[in-house]
């Protein structure tokens, strides 16, 4: 048992370093400030990054059979409504197609933006391989921290950073 474990937290920490590599050693686009780009909405409608300025901005890397990805909407949900004035969190999804973002978007009760799979492939652009990967942004669209993968205490983590930007 003690085997086990031990090798279960070798693994996490294995994968959480090499996550948080892989995400800032392929980036094509500089991450540092937030990407110039406009993004389409499952709502139809488009935002561009770089006009969110003023507020903190999480981009969420995401898909719907992730499971991972999946057991972090509550908590996203959580952040938006606790911060709705000041936090845009946009769903970054390149998987799944538009209606199938929608419906799931409208069964979760999700409160927050979301794309969906076009021929732009924004994954690759920024270098994310892993999921769910999230990229945190102050009110001047300055990189706060990059959080890949799933921890039990990964949203109380943002909280705190939001908190901290906010400030």
């Amino acid at each position: 048992m003690r085997r086990k474990v031990s090798f279960t937290i070798i693994l996490s920490l294995f994968l959480t370093v090499f996550g948080l590599f892989s995400v800032s050693a392929q980036t094509k686009k500089d991450i540092k400030q937030i990407p110039n780009l406009e993004l389409k909405l499952n709502s139809g409608e488009t935002v561009k990054l770089t006009d969110l300025k003023g507020k903190v901005v999480l981009l969420d890397f995401w898909y719907r059979t992730c499971k991972y990805c999946v057991k972090s909407i509550p908590g996203l949900i959580e952040l938006q409504e606790e911060f709705k004035d000041d936090l845009v969190v946009v769903g970054i999804n390149h998987i799944d197609g538009q209606e199938d973002v929608s419906e799931y978007i409208e069964y979760k009760k999700m409160n927050y933006l979301s794309t969906y799979r076009t021929d732009e492939n924004i994954y690759e652009d920024l270098g994310i391989s892993l999921f769910p990967t999230v990229i945190l942004y102050d009110k001047e669209g300055n990189l706060i921290k990059v959080k890949s993968g799933y921890t039990e205490g990964g949203i109380n983590a943002l909280r705190k950073a939001i908190k901290k930007a906010l400030k």
